[in-house]
């Protein structure tokens, strides 16, 4: 039986979607909608960004540039070649659930120099809270874009990662992404970064 089964009736919206998660999963799996985005962009902030030190201070300030950033993409976005999907902790239906991991998955290009290129699958903002770690969260949201895009009808879903970011290769490898390019070092060297790696799986 698979791990993961999406459902919704043929005259819904995709914003309609619900997913399925393992029987004995301690989360859920939904499509997110615009009302959720202040509770996706506390989440990302805090996964991506320093939660301790004097960096923590901007933290506000980052927050709230994600938040303006999902909006404005969200509020123009074109369905149904976008979503965004989000865990939550199972409980009770009347205690308010706690947003633990989101993921985005749209068409775009993947050169942002080339904005004619044809556009592919691509997920970005995959985040899981830290006490949810390690628990298959990310690997069911991973797994909820793959069958979100099999339904637009691609082959291939692709992603980036950095190449210091040693838990997020060793979940992706797992899943089955493979990589596909990988860029020169020396612009890396110069500006004292890690590769951007560029992983594809085929469907």
């Amino acid at each position: 039986m698979a791990d993961l089964g999406i459902f919704r009736s043929k005259d819904s919206a995709i914003d309609g979607t619900r997913y399925i998660s393992r029987v004995d999963a301690s989360f859920r799996l939904r499509t997110l909608k615009q009302q959720d985005l202040s509770e996706v962009a506390a989440l990302l902030c805090r996964c991506f960004y320093p939660q301790d030190g004097w960096q923590s201070w901007f933290n506000p300030i980052m927050q709230m540039g994600i938040f303006h950033d999902l909006q404005s993409r969200y509020s123009v976005r074109l369905m149904p070649f976008t979503s965004l999907i989000g865990a939550q902790i199972a409980q009770d239906a009347s205690v308010e659930s706690e947003l633990v991991g989101t993921v985005e998955v749209a068409l775009k290009s993947l050169s942002p120099w080339l904005p004619f290129a044809p556009s592919v699958p691509y997920i970005s903002n995959l985040a899981v809270a830290s006490q949810c770690r390690c628990q298959g969260v990310g690997k069911q949201l991973l797994f909820a874009c793959e069958e979100l895009v099999r339904q637009w009808g691609h082959p291939r879903l692709y992603l980036h990662v950095m190449d210091d970011n040693t838990p997020a290769r060793r979940l992706y490898a797992k899943a089955g992404y493979q990589l596909v390019d990988s860029p020169p070092a020396w612009p890396n060297i110069f500006f004292a970064s890690p590769k951007r790696l560029l992983l594809c799986k085929r469907l």
